[in-house]
C-alpha cells in the first residue's frame, strides 16, 4: 500500500489516540496498494498498442453489488528507471533451494523496457541465487487498458516473458482502475464489474502458463484503494468478477484474496481493522462470496517488534507495541477468522518485512532495527511459518528485494530492501540465501 497514505493515517491515528493505524509492512510509492510503484516501465501510443491486444469477453458476467463511492485517484504513471549500476554479489553461503510446493518469494521491482532487460536479469539472478522460487509483481489495470479500445500490454509482456523463461513463478497483483472504468455516480468503485472481469480474463488468457497466481486487488481495507470509503460489498464484487475472469481463461491459475493492510483503525474514510474486515467479509451475504478465491492473502507488519513477540501476552516496548496489528504474528488472528468460519484453504503472506533506519516521516521505528536484526527477524519469520504454521501457511513473500535500486534513500521503501542500490547483498539477503528451506 502507499506509504505516503500510511504516514498520513498514522499521524491521524496517533492524534486521535486510536489503535494503530495503517501499519507499515513495507509497501510503496503512491500506489495505494501493497507493494510498489508500477512494475511496468514503459508505455506506447494507442496506435502502437491497440493492435497488440484484443480483449475477449469472459463467458459469464460478474454480478454487481453495492459498493463504495467511486475512486477519484488516477492510475499512477508507469514510468520508472534505474540509475544505479548493478553488480553480482559474492557468494557467502551455500544456497538452500525451495521445493516446488511452497512459495518462497520476493516483492520485486521489474522493468518493462526492453533496453533495461539486463536489470530484470540481475534481479532474477538474485531471486534464484537466494534459493527462492516466486516473485510478486504489481500491475495496474489503468496502465494496461488505458481506454476500452486502447491496450498497452507490451511492458507486461516483456516482464512476464523474462521471468517465465527463467523458471520463476509469478504472483501478479492487479489493481487501480482506469478513469474510464470508474463509476461516475460515486456509488461504486467501477461502473460495471464486467469490465474488470473481462480485463482479468484478458490477463489470464494472455499469460496462461506464465503467471501462476493472480491476487485480486490489494489492501482493500484501506479507503484510498477502493474509492474513498471502505466497504466489504465493493471488494466482494471485485473478487467475484476477478475470479470468474481468471478461471474462465486459465482454470489452473490460483486466485489469491487481496492481502489486507494491518491496522487497528476503524474509520471507513481511512481504513478498517483487518481482522474485523475479514470477519465481515465471511459474514457478508451469508458467506456467498467466500468461494471466489483459492488462497487467502495476508500482510504482516512488525514495525520494530521481533517475530516472536505479540500483543498483549508478549509485547514489545515503545510507541509501536500497543496493538496486535504492529506484530508479525497478527496473521495468526487472521487465520483464526478463517478457522472460525470453517475455511481450511491455505494462506500466503504476500507482504512482510522489517525496515532498518528509515529517513521517511512515520518510520522512526526503523532506527531500532539493525541490519543484522533485519536479517535475523526475516529468517526467524520463515522458521515460524515452517514450523508453527506449517498446516496452513504455504507461501511467504518478503517486502522487498530491490526497490533500493530505483528510489532514493529518503524514500521509505529504500531500507526495507534486502539488496543495496548496486544489487550487492545486505546481511538480510545473505541470511535468506543460507537459511534452510522446505
Amino acid at each position: 500500500m502507499s506509504m505516503n497514505l500510511r504516514k498520513a493515517v498514522l499521524v491521524v491515528a496517533m492524534l486521535l489516540l486510536v489503535a494503530p493505524a495503517i501499519a507499515a509492512c513495507g509497501s510503496g510509492g503512491d500506489d495505494p496498494t501493497a507493494t510498489s510503484e508500477p512494475t511496468v516501465a514503459t508505455s506506447a501510443s494507442p496506435e502502437a498498442t491497440t493492435a497488440a491486444a484484443t480483449a475477449t469477453t469472459a463467458p459469464t458476467e460478474a454480478e454487481t453489488t453495492e459498493a463504495s463511492p467511486a475512486a477519484t485517484a488516477t492510475a499512477p504513471s508507469a514510468e520508472a528507471t534505474a540509475t544505479t549500476a548493478a553488480t553480482e554479489p559474492a557468494a557467502t553461503a551455500p544456497t538452500q533451494q525451495v521445493s516446488g510446493d511452497v512459495a518462497y518469494g520476493f516483492n520485486v521491482f521489474a522493468w518493462g523496457n526492453e533496453s533495461e532487460a539486463d536489470l530484470n536479469a540481475q534481479t532474477i539472478d538474485m531471486v534464484q541465487g537466494a534459493g527462492f522460487n516466486w516473485v510478486r509483481l504489481h500491475f495496474y489495470w489503468g496502465a494496461i487498458q488505458r481506454a476500452p479500445d486502447w491496450w498497452d500490454p507490451q511492458p507486461v509482456d516483456n516482464i512476464v516473458e523474462q521471468y517465465h523463461s527463467a523458471g520463476v513463478n509469478i504472483l501478479a497483483t492487479v489493481s487501480n482502475p482506469p478513469d474510464w472504468a470508474k463509476d461516475p455516480s460515486g456509488e461504486s468503485l467501477v461502473a460495471n464489474y464486467a469490465d474488470w472481469q473481462n480485463f482479468m480474463f484478458f490477463m489470464a488468457e494472455r499469460y496462461k502458463g506464465k503467471v501462476q497466481a493472480w491476487e485480486i486487488w490489494n489492501e482493500q481495507n484501506l479507503a484510498s484503494t477502493v474509492g474513498g470509503a471502505v466497504r466489504v460489498e465493493d471488494y466482494a464484487g471485485l473478487l467475484q468478477a476477478g475470479y470468474q475472469g481468471v478461471k474462465a481463461a486459465d482454470s489452473s491459475a490460483l486466485v489469491v484474496f487481496g492481502g489486507l493492510t494491518p491496522t487497528g483503525v476503524n474509520d471507513p474514510a481511512i481504513a478498517i481493522d483487518d481482522v474485523q474486515y475479514l470477519r465481515s467479509f465471511y459474514e457478508y451475504q451469508g458467506g456467498s462470496y467466500t468461494e471466489y478465491f483459492d488462497v487467502m492473502g495476508m500482510h504482516a507488519n512488525a514495525t520494530n517488534n521481533g517475530p516472536d513477540l505479540m500483543y498483549p501476552d508478549n509485547p514489545g516496548a515503545g510507541g509501536w507495541s500497543q496493538d496486535a496489528s504492529f506484530y508479525f504474528r497478527r496473521v495468526e488472528q487472521l487465520h483464526d477468522v478463517m478457522t472460525e468460519f470453517g475455511d481450511t484453504r491455505p494462506a500466503w503472506i504476500t507482504e512482510f518485512g522489517w525496515t532498518t533506519e528509515n529517513q521517511a516521516e512515520g518510520y522512526e521505528y526503523g532506527a531500532d532495527v539493525s541490519d543484522q536484526q533485519q536479517a535475523d527477524y526475516l529468517v526467524r519469520a520463515f522458521e515460524i511459518a515452517r514450523t508453527d504454521w506449517a498446516a496452513w501457511c504455504e507461501g511467504l513473500f518478503v517486502w522487498n528485494l530491490n526497490f533500493s535500486a530505483v528510489t532514493e534513500p529518503s524514500d521509505e521503501k529504500f531500507p526495507w530492501s534486502v539488496l543495496n542500490a548496486d544489487f550487492s547483498p545486505r546481511p538480510a539477503y545473505d541470511a535468506l540465501r543460507a537459511m534452510p528451506k522446505p
